[in-house]
């Protein structure tokens, strides 16, 4: 941006991360005196309807309030590119920092099924839950963040057929571009939970076209095969999801 402030109130103090819908940088905010995180999205492509259904689903995602998700403060548009501002949470994604053990994946686990389950009770479906929108505070609290891809189950704004999320943990019919629900969430959670008890994805494939076949006609090769040391109840729940 050509000034470090944004609407005269948020001061840009660092760019954190760059990625397909945007900029995350961290901020200050001068009226409230609190750092913050804020998510400068892309303009390119979105038209008024697209910025609109942005908008909309960041004003759902701001009434969320759970511990296990980062809270948005404020939404809004500067020169035509909406804006997302949020918790500002100091740590390293999933992504990033694995769990090194089984009880570890587990806890993390728990804590996601909760700020899902409080999401679906609002009617909000994430759509895009994988790793790098799992953020760990140093106390090791995880922190669902990115509802950018989120849609509330009652809004008419998103368009159908559009194809959002990321393929490797995309469930069927979100790759059909039908309807989704928090099925949807559920399935991305199974991929997430077999990714990290055997340490790799169920399908893998150089494009992405590949990837959503496998998803859609591929049989799952249990996650036992590639970790011996999983639990027969928990290896069963993975292939359930």
């Amino acid at each position: 941006m050509e000034t470090s402030f944004l609407r005269n109130r948020y001061r840009l103090e660092a760019e954190l991360a760059q990625g397909g819908m945007g900029v995350l940088y961290r901020a200050h905010d001068l009226l409230l005196e609190r750092d913050v995180a804020i998510k400068l999205l892309k303009d390119s492509g979105l038209g008024s309807q697209g910025r609109a259904r942005l908008l909309h689903e960041a004003q759902a995602a701001a009434r969320l309030d759970h511990p296990n998700i980062v809270t948005v403060y404020d939404v809004g548009e500067e020169a035509g590119r909406p804006y997302i501002v949020m918790q500002l949470i100091e740590g390293q994604s999933l992504h990033e920092q694995r769990p090194s053990s089984l009880a570890g994946i587990l806890a993390i686990a728990r804590q996601v099924c909760a700020a899902l389950e409080h999401a679906h009770r609002h009617g909000i479906i994430h759509r895009d839950l994988k790793p790098e929108n799992i953020l760990l505070t140093p106390e090791g609290v995880a922190k669902l963040s990115d509802f950018g891809l989120a849609r509330s189950a009652a809004s008419r704004l998103s368009s159908e057929g559009m194809l959002v999320g990321t393929v490797f943990y995309m469930a069927p019919e979100q790759a059909l571009g039908g309807e989704v629900d928090g099925r949807t969430d559920l399935y991305a959670l199974g991929v997430l939970l077999y990714e990290l008890t055997a340490g790799r994805l169920p399908f893998i494939a150089d494009d992405p076209i590949s990837v959503i076949s496998q998803h859609l006609y591929a049989p799952v090769v249990p996650a036992s095969t590639y970790n011996q040391q999983i639990p027969a109840a928990l290896d069963a729940l993975i292939l359930a999801l």
